[in-house]
């Protein structure tokens, strides 16, 4: 296996505190979610998180559609991320990505796209069994009649 890329980043004072990248290109200022008894008046880690999966999600349908050739001009996902607290106190995340495709495909490319993509993405793998993930198709230009 070969590493094609290295991130780190720095952390300091939790949901309220600072993110940056070690290389200084990027910092910013975290805070609680008002849901949580925060003031609400900046970023969170689930934002953070769903944004991030999303964006890795819609580049390996891009992937799969350039590879195998499906006339997909162009997409977006909506991620929409929820936190919940169980009996045991512990949390779990459940995420739902939207994937919005625009291009002479029908209901079936898309949601088998949707399925060859879960297969290569690094973050539906490395959250395997850890977090509920639903994932939808919606076709944004429908195939002509």
């Amino acid at each position: 296996m070969d590493m094609v890329y290295k991130a780190q980043m720095l952390t300091q004072g939790g949901r309220s505190g600072t993110m940056q990248s070690e290389d200084g290109s990027f910092k910013l200022k975290l805070a609680v979610p008002a849901s949580m008894g925060g003031k609400g008046d900046g970023p969170n880690p689930e934002q953070l998180f769903a944004g991030a999966f999303a964006a890795c999600f819609e580049h390996s349908v891009r992937h799969i559609a350039r590879k195998s050739h499906a006339p997909l001009r162009g997409c977006y996902v909506e991620a929409d991320l929820s936190l919940y607290v169980t009996f045991e106190d512990t949390y779990k995340m459940a995420l739902t990505l939207v994937v919005h495709m625009a291009g002479p495909l029908d209901q079936a490319s898309a949601d088998d796209l949707l399925q060859r993509a879960k297969g290569i993405c690094p973050y539906v793998d490395a959250t395997k069994n850890n977090i509920t993930l639903n994932l939808s198709a919606v076709l944004d230009t429908p195939p002509a009649a």
